[in-house]
């Protein structure tokens, strides 16, 4: 399977119907999750607005199972965000997978650049009631990332059974993924 963002030998599309993207904060996930689903038409759901409850509150971990269940129930979703505890869940139902693996100084920049733009306001991949704030320890986990969480995320990537995989490094790869998909850009 492609790990580059390219067509299929067929040329078909290089997603599916049910589609999961990982990566670091700042990789690109809640963009191109957008992206997919406004061209192919799929529901996208972003792991941020299960994840937190109104306030910056935590929603208690034995509640997301059954969230993300529900939303993967039924086929025709983008699927964006890590929580590891819920992979296996979305893994079970995905016919794709996108780990956006770019470097971190990109995506710790990102993050910074993001929340310059939008403190203050809620962005719309963020529960109710959650502005984006400046948190440097979020900043800090953005930064270690790398460390911390994606040699788990390689381990998910090598061992996942999903049809289509693409592991995306660079946002020249991203674009040629977009590229590939079929409807207009815009």
């Amino acid at each position: 399977m492609p790990d580059d963002g390219s067509l299929s030998a067929a040329g078909r599309a290089p997603v599916g119907r049910n589609v999961m993207i990982i990566g670091s904060p700042g990789s690109g996930k809640s963009t191109l999750a957008r992206e997919i689903g406004r061209r192919l038409g799929l529901r996208v759901v972003h792991i941020d607005q299960l994840y937190w409850l109104p306030g910056w509150r935590m929603r208690p971990p034995e509640e997301m199972p059954a969230l993300v269940e529900a939303a993967v129930a039924e086929d025709g979703w983008v699927f964006e965000g890590n929580n590891s505890r819920t992979l296996p869940i979305r893994a079970a139902k995905a016919d794709t997978l996108i780990w956006l693996d770019l470097p971190r100084l990109l995506c710790t920049a990102r993050v910074l650049r993001r929340i310059a733009r939008s403190h203050g306001r809620v962005r719309p991949d963020m529960a109710a009631d959650c502005p984006e704030r400046l948190d440097w320890t979020f900043v800090r986990w953005t930064w270690d990332f790398p460390r911390h969480s994606r040699p788990a995320q390689a381990r998910f990537f090598e061992s996942a059974a999903i049809r289509a995989k693409h592991r995306l490094t660079s946002p020249r790869a991203v674009a040629q993924l977009v590229a590939a998909l079929p409807g207009r850009a815009g």
